[in-house]
């Protein structure tokens, strides 16, 4: 897969973060668009040079939502600090982790999708209590924010993915926002050191992977397939009915959402600016 000129525009080029980018931009059911500058979204951010975080900084931001669990937390410090930025982090809350998941399936192809596929449907309830509050304090006022975890794909992605949903952007529109991953190229090291961070130490967290994973299981792991995706919104319908009842079960009430659209939505275009 290969980025888009969309893509490239989403970007924001660093030397030490491969995957953050803006995840504004896009346009609502209603017709609406998300602003831009406000929402980004990222992988690990331990590796950011002086350089990266000027350009970070430039950018205003505000608030960093830290997925990863403790052990990541501490086996990669985030680089990027300061008295301008506060930073968030939760308990994981998942009943296993992904690794300890993996051993259970066959481990080929196959094995790994359904893995992914079984994994994703648990994700909004395993980490809702932290998706509630990210997007409570973005609906607060926390913003710019960036929400990442190791590789920006799965918690990342879920979270991000919730924040649009929210705001009313179709789930076609999320669904490739969160396929953007692979057309970046998501990196080995990052999803190694989200599986295995803590049991084993950073440092040897891929090596780690390939030995205990064929490739042709890894590759499925570390890709960002819509279906994924899909399966978590169809373990949010089974388990509350729909993503409204969700949104209400995770502590985001109906103001908070209006507080969503005031801050993060556009004015709707007048038809002469929509004709001009």
């Amino acid at each position: 897969m290969t980025l888009r000129d969309e893509d490239r525009l989403r970007i924001v080029t660093l030397e030490g973060a491969g995957n953050f980018r803006d995840f504004g931009g896009y346009r609502t059911q209603g017709g609406r668009r998300v602003a831009t500058g406000r929402l980004y979204r990222a992988n690990r951010l331990s590796h950011l040079t002086p350089r990266d975080i000027a350009a970070l900084d430039a950018r205003g931001i505000t608030t960093i939502f830290d997925l990863r669990s403790v052990r990541e937390r501490e086996a990669d410090p985030t680089a990027w600090t300061g008295e301008h930025l506060t930073a968030h982090s939760w308990p994981p809350g998942h009943k296993r982790r992904l690794v300890d998941m993996a051993r259970d399936y066959p481990q080929t192809a196959a094995g790994a999708r359904a893995l992914m596929l079984d994994f994703y449907g648990e994700l909004p309830l395993t980490l809702g209590h932290a998706f509630g509050a990210i997007i409570t304090r973005i609906a607060a006022g926390a913003v710019p924010c960036v929400i990442h975890c190791s590789a920006g794909k799965d918690r990342t992605g879920m979270a991000a993915a919730l924040v649009l949903a929210a705001l009313g952007v179709p789930r076609e529109t999320i669904l490739d926002d969160y396929a953007m991953t692979d057309r970046i190229v998501a990196s080995a090291d990052d999803m190694a050191r989200s599986i295995f961070t803590g049991r084993r130490g950073g440092e040897r967290a891929q090596g780690t992977m390939q030995s205990e994973f064929p490739e042709e299981m890894i590759a499925v792991m570390l890709s960002a397939r819509p279906e994924f995706l899909e399966s978590a919104f169809a373990g949010i319908e089974r388990a509350h009915g729909g993503l409204d009842e969700y949104l209400e079960a995770i502590g985001v009430t109906d103001a908070m959402r209006e507080n969503l659209t005031r801050l993060l939505l556009e004015p709707p275009l007048s038809p002469l600016s929509e004709t001009a």
